[in-house]
């Protein structure tokens, strides 16, 4: 009997044993049993990186024969390629979000560029990496992820250093940074870490519209702006690729390369992305480039998503991944490729709803089946129509019916706990430069469009190309042109919000400021709490020198039951610049009520107080604008001016250099800081600041009059000090200015030995000197 019960006792603990080792080898996701290869003791270096609007399918190692990128070809024969990864958004900041923080959109609740910001409460891959005592830094390509929006969590330096002053007129996608620069900065910052390990995040954006890569690609593959770009891009990553591999660096490197959305190029006639959820928009690249050669030259054919790229970035570095991650680990498919799941990926796009008031598109795959959820389902097999052309809802109903109760059910599970929509709560300067640069982000409210039967965008893609062709032609071609082809959107489609704005938009840059107003009410009309429309109906005022009407507006929207953060900072703008201090104080309090957290607010009360000579409130509130945002343009500047008003010279200095560093081209900073350099009679600082002002501000007299003094204390140059003194008097400088242009000159003149024309000026500076509007300056 004993003998019996220890037979039965083996033979169950046998089959349990095969049992768990069936698990174990089936389950290709967990893989918390690393290989040798990533248990070393040394920790690794991790590159990710990002490029921007990247369809898979337009590289050579995804079988496109019609371009050379040999650096991502060779990530490709020397990593594991994913054939078939997709993007769960095809917007840039919602989708980099998901590869940061391995969250869908529908949990992190960022769905568009430009008006949300990431919650500082998720766990960021950066921040596991910090915590874990690794260097981090990230170098992005294009104000769409300027550190404003969120994405600067977990890093030790984050490169954006976006100056919207010298934009005129602006899109997101205009304000960016071509991938060489990109990589310089970054090349840079690897100098000083080579022995330390690791997180890297390289953005590059050149791929994004509008195409224009460089002179030699754009000649390589001419008509075809959007290749040359690719090429282009895969050269630069070539220059890091090289910088790696020279520093002995690639030995301990794991490589990410991905991108965070594709291009339509044309089909389904969307041009380029955002507005549908077709492959051509979602598919994208997916390579993990290891220094293990048991890793080269793998393919992996099932279908991932970006979610998955934190989950096994960490099981890599062995680090813990956050309860929050809602992709899985891919390690499992390092070891075997061949293995098959299925795997749902699902993507979204509500930049239809949240701009035009269309419904939402949302889609669900699993490699071979896909469905597009829309007020008209679309149903495509993959493996026969690749294209999505052939729409089989109506033959296939009982897969379509799976997929929808498939969807239904992610959509639900993935949902828990998500984090509301998360507009951005941008420094209130910031925001007043997009609405006046004309930068359309203002959203319908997606409450207020719930349970309503709205438009499909597959029926509205003409409206929307004609919109955005409307707004390339506005920013760039004949006005007249534009404004006609969105006055005849809204006479057949007279509820997006988005044309009156853009109208507006070009009303104001014409200078038709009353037209603009109209358009902006119309706007506002739509979405009566609109603030960026206020803003835009104010800065019409003012554009026409109606200082009062402005101020009534917004007094006016404010009692309508708008209160808003912004609305109180420009009112304190508007008391400020006509030297009302004490009700600039009111409103600039006023607007802290409702954004405490606003360093702009603190910047411009520091300033306010320093035009009284408070002092000490001044420095108070300055400081307390940079613990908010160190990296506050002006508030550098106007601490600087209150040290230097304090005679606490040093500081001044620093501060002033923190402006520069932040604003490399602040014009008063450098100018100001040149005048202390010339104080402390420091004349190659001083020179250098000179010639950084002529850079940016080439018609300013006194940078002319006093680079030449320069040269006249040294008695050299002085044919160059006299040119330099006679391009400044062109700039018809003020009465005070212009007479130290000609004492220069007869100063000049008189080292030279020429007193005939010494005394002459000297005449005209002393006449100049003595007139009253000289005295009274």
């Amino acid at each position: 009997m004993a003998r019996k019960k220890l037979w039965l006792f083996l033979l169950l603990f046998s089959l349990s044993l095969i049992l768990l080792l069936i698990i174990f080898w089936l389950q290709p996701f967990s893989l918390h049993r690393f290989r040798p290869s990533f248990s070393s003791k040394e920790k690794l270096n991790f590159v990710l990186i990002t490029v921007d609007t990247l369809r898979a399918d337009r590289l050579h190692c995804y079988g496109y024969e019609n371009i050379e990128t040999p650096v991502i070809d060779e990530f490709a024969r020397r990593g594991v390629k994913f054939e078939h990864c997709i993007a769960q958004t095809p917007l840039t900041l919602p989708s980099h979000t998901t590869i940061l923080t391995g969250t869908l959109p529908l949990f992190h609740g960022v769905r568009d560029n430009g008006g949300f910001v990431v919650p500082k409460e998720l766990v960021t891959l950066s921040e596991v990496f910090h915590e874990a005592g690794y260097a981090t830094a990230a170098f992005v390509g294009a104000y769409v992820l300027d550190s404003r929006w969120g994405l600067d969590q977990g890093f030790d330096y984050y490169f954006d250093q976006f100056d919207l002053s010298k934009f005129e007129k602006i899109s997101l996608s205009m304000v960016q940074r071509r991938a060489n620069e990109v990589i310089d900065h970054a090349l840079k910052w690897l100098e000083d870490r080579k022995d330390l390990p690791f997180f890297l995040w390289i953005h590059l954006y050149d791929p994004h519209t509008p195409y224009e890569p460089p002179e030699f690609w754009a000649q390589k593959y001419p008509g075809h702006p959007y290749l040359g770009e690719i090429a282009f891009t895969d050269h630069e990553i070539g220059r890091l690729y090289d910088f790696l591999e020279k520093s002995n660096l690639l030995a301990k490197t794991i490589l990410i390369f991905t991108a965070d959305h594709g291009e339509s190029l044309g089909e389904h006639k969307e041009a380029t992305h955002g507005f549908f959820l077709y492959e051509g928009a979602i598919h994208v690249p997916l390579i993990f480039v290891t220094p293990f050669s048991e890793f080269q030259g793998k393919t992996v054919k099932t279908t991932v998503c970006l979610t998955d790229i934190m989950p096994t970035v960490l099981n890599m570095a062995g680090l813990p991944v956050p309860d929050s991650v809602q992709g899985r680990s891919l390690l499992g498919y390092f070891e075997n490729p061949e293995r098959h799941s299925r795997n749902l990926a699902y993507a979204e796009t509500f930049y239809p709803r949240l701009h035009f008031g269309w419904s939402e598109l949302r889609s669900i795959q699993d490699g071979r089946w896909k469905l597009i959820i829309a007020p008209e389902p679309e149903l495509y097999d993959l493996s026969l129509d690749p294209r999505e052309r052939n729409n089989l809802a109506h033959q296939e109903k009982k897969i379509l019916a799976r997929l929808q109760k498939e969807a239904e059910a992610y959509i639900q599970s993935h949902s828990q706990n998500a984090f509301e929509l998360n507009l951005s709560q941008i420094d209130e300067e910031t925001r007043e430069r997009l609405a006046a640069l004309g930068y359309v982000s203002s959203f319908i409210d997606l409450k207020a469009t719930a349970g309503k039967k709205l438009a499909n965008p597959r029926d509205k893609i003409e409206v929307f190309n004609e919109l955005s062709r409307a707004r390339e032609i506005g920013m760039e071609g004949d006005a007249s042109e534009a404004i006609a082809i969105i006055e005849k959107i809204i006479s057949q489609d007279p509820d997006i919000s988005d044309a009156y704005f853009t109208l507006g938009n070009i009303h104001f840059r014409l200078g038709h400021y009353d037209r603009a107003i109209e358009n902006f009410q119309q706007a506002l009309a739509l979405k009566p709490d609109d603030v960026f429309a206020a803003i835009n109906i104010a800065n019409c005022h003012l554009r026409s020198g109606r200082e009062a009407e402005a101020e009534k507006f917004l007094l006016e929207f404010i009692h309508k039951g708008f209160p808003d953060s912004q609305i109180y900072f420009l009112l304190g703008n508007l008391k400020f610049f006509k030297k009302n201090y004490e009700e600039a104080i009111k409103y600039y309090q006023e607007c802290l009520k409702l954004n405490p957290d606003s360093a702009s607010a603190y910047n411009a009360l520091g300033a306010v107080y320093f035009e009284r000579g408070e002092m000490e409130k001044a420095e108070e509130n300055l400081l307390q604008a940079l613990k908010l945002n160190p990296e506050l343009t002006n508030a550098h500047y106007n601490l600087a001016q209150v040290y230097e008003a304090r005679g606490r010279l040093e500081e001044a200095i620093k501060a002033y250099e923190e402006e520069l560093k932040h604003s490399p081209r602040h014009f008063k900073a450098a100018f100001n800081l040149a005048r202390i350099y010339r104080l402390r009679n420091d004349d190659k600082r001083e020179e250098n600041l000179l010639r950084l002002c002529l850079e940016i501000e080439p018609d300013f007299p006194l940078t002319y009059f006093y680079l030449a003094r320069i040269y006249l204390n040294r008695q050299e140059n002085l044919e160059e000090a006299i040119s330099l003194v006679r391009r400044g008097l062109e700039l018809k400088p003020e009465a005070k200015d212009l007479a130290l242009g000609y004492f220069l000159l007869a100063d000049i003149y008189n080292r030279l030995g020429e007193n005939t024309l010494s005394q002459e000026y000297a005449r005209k500076g002393q006449a100049i000197a003595r007139s009253p509007s000289s005295r009274s300056k």
